[in-house]
């Protein structure tokens, strides 16, 4: 009836119809208007709230239908790993990306000092790394603290050789793959809802991500592995996989910041601003590059061989069975060699290969070439030049 009087009253009116006031059912019901207001509002935060939450759920349940479907007691334990090992990898990158700056003396996992090199090399360093897609970017300045959580990581081997030994037998089932891919697909957006959040920007390193979840990691990957491997028929599997996924739900609800878990805490330093002197500089030097790669090599090679001394005095702890020789053969071949060594070496390179100073008439200036970012600036009696 509204709409007919309406109708009506503009048919009798002798003003000349203006076309956007004509009587017309958007006009009536505003669909546009309503579209873009939701468009505009800010309902990101519920988005990152229940995207997450969604693939929590879903990455569990693909897991306890692969074990419903298949009845692969190894499919579903090599799951639960590989969430376990993503999950590693996830906590590492987040420390990288934690935006402020950590105070304090180096980790507390270092008593004696025997990683001080790799810290002094990049704790002070200014400057992001940006990383391709939508990904945060990291900062060197943490690289100290991801091998903190890298120590933590290393007696995880005394937990992973037994859970290795008893693993239960069997075959991998061709389901394992979307498996896979939904569980990956749940680390990223993890990742994209805190990044949209800006929790990265605020948070330093150590709080982004404490040790003692790398160590909660470690037990429900073991658990799930040493309750799989209990369990003889397909029916006991389902119910298996059912248990373990149970706490790993609350696990990732904490790592995604749902439910009643403590929230991040802003970290304590930001970084200041550092002016540089305006114009051109008189000067410019670098470091020697040789030297560099001469500096890099020894102390990645220095780390190497402690590393190497402590992997064969755990190595023969280990072998107790002629089924752990090639793990111990790897242990301390490979991951001294090939991991420890070239790693060092990095961190030690990216310290000081790209610094070139600039000297002004009132101040020197290090400026990294790679990072593009002002380092620090002195004042140049601060300087004694031969």
């Amino acid at each position: 009836m509204l709409q007919e009087r309406m109708c009506q009253k503009d048919r009798v009116s002798t003003e000349p119809l203006d076309r956007n006031n004509r009587c017309e059912p958007e006009n009536i019901f505003p669909t546009k208007q309503i579209v873009t207001h939701i468009r505009s509002a800010n309902i990101r935060p519920l988005m990152d709230r229940t995207c997450p939450l969604e693939f929590i759920f879903a990455s569990h349940l693909v897991v306890v239908a692969i074990a419903t479907l298949s009845g692969s007691r190894l499919t579903v334990a090599c799951l639960f790993i590989i969430d376990a090992a993503l999950t590693m990898i996830r906590i590492l990158y987040e420390r990288l990306a934690a935006g402020r700056p950590q105070t304090g003396s180096p980790p507390a996992t270092d008593p004696y000092n025997l990683f001080k090199d790799l810290h002094d090399a990049v704790v002070d360093k200014r400057g992001r790394v940006p990383v391709p897609g939508s990904m945060p970017p990291v900062y060197p300045r943490n690289i100290p603290y991801v091998v903190e959580s890298c120590v933590i990581l290393y007696p995880l081997l005394v937990v992973a050789f037994p859970v290795w030994l008893f693993s239960p037998s069997g075959t991998l089932s061709v389901l394992a793959i979307p498996g896979i891919g939904i569980i990956a697909a749940k680390h990223f957006v993890f990742i994209q809802a805190r990044e949209s959040a800006g929790v990265y920007e605020t948070a330093s390193s150590r709080r982004i991500r404490r040790n003692r979840s790398l160590l909660l990691v470690a037990l429900l990957s073991g658990g799930a592995v040493a309750v799989l491997s209990a369990v003889s028929t397909p029916a006991t599997t389902m119910v298996a996989a059912m248990a373990v996924a149970a706490p790993w739900v609350l696990f990732d609800c904490r790592q995604a910041g749902l439910g009643p878990w403590f929230p991040v805490i802003e970290g304590d330093a930001v970084d200041r601003p550092v002016s540089a002197p305006r114009g051109q500089p008189y000067t410019t030097f670098a470091h020697d590059k040789r030297g560099v790669r001469q500096h890099a090599f020894g102390g990645g090679f220095a780390y190497a061989l402690d590393a190497g001394f402590s992997v064969m005095l755990l190595s023969g702890i280990l072998a107790i069975s002629a089924r752990a020789v090639w793990l111990v053969l790897v242990m301390v071949v490979l991951l001294p060699v090939f991991l420890i060594l070239p790693a060092s070496a990095l961190v030690m390179w990216i310290g000081e290969s790209h610094v070139e100073y600039r000297l002004y008439d009132n101040g020197i200036v290090a400026y990294d070439t790679y990072l593009n970012t002002v380092q620090w600036v002195a004042p140049v009696e601060a300087f004694v030049f031969s």
